[in-house]
């Protein structure tokens, strides 16, 4: 939800999602989008899936939920009408926005954004369950000491989008989307504040983020957009989601996060420690646009987790997709690409026969853009790999002229990042017919989008290759230094800046190699490739660089 606009949000008439269903050796697969809303938000307690959301279905200014137990039932689960905002003059009559359910001490209670006709005076509401054993019953307005159940939250501020959760520390807190005016004027940014319970707000609230670059103010530089926080823990750490970018203008929207490690119990505040940024972890690719409001829930398992997120189609409408997320060793969630529609994908772990899965990030495997596009060919790891964790790898080659690789399972959505691996020739395969060489993909998009940079050992040359909209760019070389040794491990670093790329062998170096070239390369997975050679890949590294962005 942004202050910006609401008309681009509030979409007029009703867009119809159809949900396709096949069987295939006892598991059902489905494709997206996969629920008929917007800003959809899911939380699964006792066995059940319940589903909030904005618009479709569900007349104005009222909230509904659906319940289903499993999540690829929730599309043809009933939708029930819950509550209704007042009559006027209240200060919650008009524009409720993005409902949250949440069981908490054994109740149930919705948190949402509504205004008294005017965007401008947009403010938190909480209502609770009038039976806490009937989640899908009516609800009634939070006793708060506020009106109409409104939050006291201290800064007074324009607020919509709350999300309430328990932090790393043990602690309840609402988090949510704020300007630093009354009205809905200038920047949007990210708040928090603690809560003595589900009702009642405690502390002070505080400015958690500013949207202080380029993919949190397109389409709206100098100022920009934080919205849809929604908070979750991973051991020591907590963390937030949140959008960011206009809403309205699909090609802008798009996904971050803020981290809070506290691994070593130095950083304990939630409010007042240090916060990190990444982004963006979810962005536009292939025809899904427009993706924001993300959340995370478990499959019926428990072994896998799934990302519900909204999309745009073609005409603007929102509906609402879900695919497989992955979270690293530390936290970070890794979404991949936004599964374009009608890409069959098969049901969470649990349902329908799926086996379990698993939410731990693998360090290598294949890459996401081929696969989020439908194609299942391209993109693949080829070849006979042995991976290690860590960021290391020993690669053997085929001896056929096709290129082996394997990609680094990390986030592919930033446009501004740093790749490096150290690579040391082992051996060729006897068959030198393609100019055996070992290098690295910079940025692997698809089978259509892709740059990389080798060292041809017999050419004594680094030599790039990029396809770039299905056209080769064909091969550029540079000559590597007299003395270069292939038996000794090389550094190999390709820094990318939008659509410059800088390709370097052992930079910082006596015998150090550049080259530069410009590719029309929105962003990309790394990989390792070799071409009828062995190759070891060590230290594999992937620096984001925000402040360019």
């Amino acid at each position: 939800m942004s202050c910006y606009s609401r008309a681009g949000k509030l979409i007029t008439g009703l867009f119809v999602a159809v949900m396709l269903f096949a069987r295939a050796g006892g598991a059902q697969t489905f494709t997206n989008p996969m629920l008929t809303s917007q800003d959809p938000f899911i939380t699964y307690v006792n066995g059940v899936y319940y589903s909030t959301y904005t618009a479709y279905g569900c007349a104005t200014n009222h909230i509904c939920i659906k319940a289903a137990t499993t999540l690829t039932g929730l599309n043809a689960s009933p939708s029930h009408d819950v509550w209704s905002a007042p009559s006027a003059p209240a200060s919650n009559q008009a524009e409720v926005w993005a409902p949250e359910l949440h069981y908490i001490n054994n109740n149930w209670y919705i948190y949402y954004a509504a205004d008294d006709g005017t965007n401008d005076d947009h403010r938190l509401f909480v209502l609770k369950a009038s039976n806490s054993a009937q989640p899908t019953g009516t609800y009634v307005e939070g006793t708060t000491g506020l009106a109409h159940g409104q939050l006291n939250e201290s800064l007074g501020v324009w607020a919509i989008d709350p999300d309430v959760f328990q932090a790393a520390d043990g602690n309840l807190y609402i988090t949510f989307s704020c300007t630093n005016y009354p009205t809905a004027s200038y920047s949007q940014r990210i708040c928090i504040a603690p809560m003595s319970g589900p009702l009642n707000i405690s502390g002070n609230s505080v400015y958690l983020s500013n949207p202080d670059y380029a993919w949190e103010q397109r389409g709206s530089a100098p100022y920009g957009i934080e919205e849809g926080p929604v908070g979750y823990t991973i051991g020591a750490d907590t963390y937030i989601t949140y959008s960011a970018s206009p809403s309205w203008i699909a090609a802008n929207y798009c996904v971050g996060v803020l981290a809070h490690f506290n691994d070593d119990g130095t950083n304990p505040n939630i409010t007042t420690g240090n916060w990190v940024k990444y982004g963006p972890i979810l962005d536009n690719h292939g025809t899904a646009t427009g993706n924001g409001s993300i959340s995370f829930v478990p499959s019926v398992d428990g072994s896998e987790y799934w990302a519900l997120y909204h999309s745009h189609d073609s005409s603007g409408n929102l509906s609402t997709f879900m695919q497989q997320i992955f979270f690293t060793s530390y936290g970070w969630p890794v979404v991949g690409y936004p599964i374009n529609r009608g890409v069959t994908l098969t049901d969470p772990s649990g349902e329908h026969g799926v086996p379990s899965g698993s939410y731990a990030l693998a360090d290598w495997g294949n890459a996401y853009g081929d696969a989020a596009e439908g194609n299942t060919t391209n993109g693949k790891i080829v070849g006979s790999w042995v991976l290690s964790t860590g960021g290391g790898a020993y690669a053997t080659s085929s001896s056929s002229g096709t290129w082996n690789q394997a990609f680094r399972q990390w986030n592919p959505n930033p446009s501004v990042y740093t790749v490096s691996a150290g690579a040391q020739w082992v051996s060729d395969t006897g068959v030198l017919g393609d100019y055996p060489k070992y290098g690295i993909y910079c940025s692997y998009d698809d089978v259509n989008n892709h740059a990389e940079m080798f060292i041809d050992q017999y050419n004594l040359v680094m030599a790039t290759h990029a396809v770039v909209g299905g056209t080769d760019k064909g091969w550029v070389n540079t000559n590597l230094h007299a003395g270069f040794n292939k038996t000794l491990t090389h550094i190999l670093q390709c820094a990318k800046n939008g659509s410059s790329y800088t390709f370097t062998v052992d930079p910082g170096t006596s015998g150090v190699v550049n080259q530069s070239r410009t590719l029309a390369i929105k962003n990309g997975t790394f990989g390792a490739v070799t071409d009828d050679t062995k190759a070891n890949f060590t230290n594999v590294t992937v620096t984001q660089y925000l402040t360019s962005q």
